[in-house]
């Protein structure tokens, strides 16, 4: 697993039907409920719909670890809307990307749905919160492939903000508060009122 993800950050050529076979097993290995392949609308494609994950089994560490290098890859990739599901599943116009845009629900989703963030490692905790500024500053979630995640993006930045007022590290507040201040300045209009 590791190695695909290590590959696509790398800009190894990959196609829409192996990076999503990639997520399937990812969101598996993660421990996401109700996983499974649905085909789109039209036929042509399929995308991978799963629901939440409550406990992430120490397998899956060092996996989430190193999301933060996916989601961070420079490389363009076209995705269409029927790879990631949501309600323009059926539109299969690629929009340029980067190759990291298919996994965005992935973190954004384990973020909101992990039943405890902070029972989890130091070290993964920071890496989740630093995929989350990486999807803030580097992913265009008005595009109509991601348009559909503005929601868990609010709600996971609430949930870092949450964060704030617990007893963690200094880094781990500091970047939560990073997480806050920049979700703010970039998608002020998305986000409304946190508090």
């Amino acid at each position: 697993m590791l190695l695909s993800l290590q590959m696509i950050a790398d800009g190894i050529t990959i196609d829409t039907p192996s990076l999503l076979e990639i997520k399937l097993r990812l969101v598996q290995v993660i421990g996401f409920t109700d996983v499974s392949k649905v085909p789109s609308p039209s036929g042509h494609a399929f995308y991978i719909r799963f629901t939440k994950v409550e406990k992430i089994p120490n397998l899956a560490i060092p996996c989430i670890n190193e999301l933060s290098s996916l989601l961070d890859a420079h490389h363009r990739f076209d995705l269409a809307s029927s790879a990631m599901g949501g309600p323009y599943a059926d539109d299969v116009i690629p929009w340029p990307l980067l190759v990291g845009a298919i996994f965005v629900d992935v973190l954004l989703i384990m973020f909101c749905t992990v039943e405890d963030v902070l029972s989890l490692p130091d070290l993964t905790v920071r890496a989740m919160l630093e995929s989350l500024l990486i999807i803030i500053y580097k992913h265009d979630l008005e595009s109509r492939p991601l348009k559909h995640l503005q929601i868990y993006l609010r709600k996971a930045v609430r949930r870092a903000l949450d964060i704030l007022s617990k007893e963690v590290t200094y880094e781990i507040r500091q970047l939560a508060l990073s997480v806050v201040q920049a979700c703010t300045k970039r998608w002020l209009a998305l986000m409304g009122n946190l508090v």
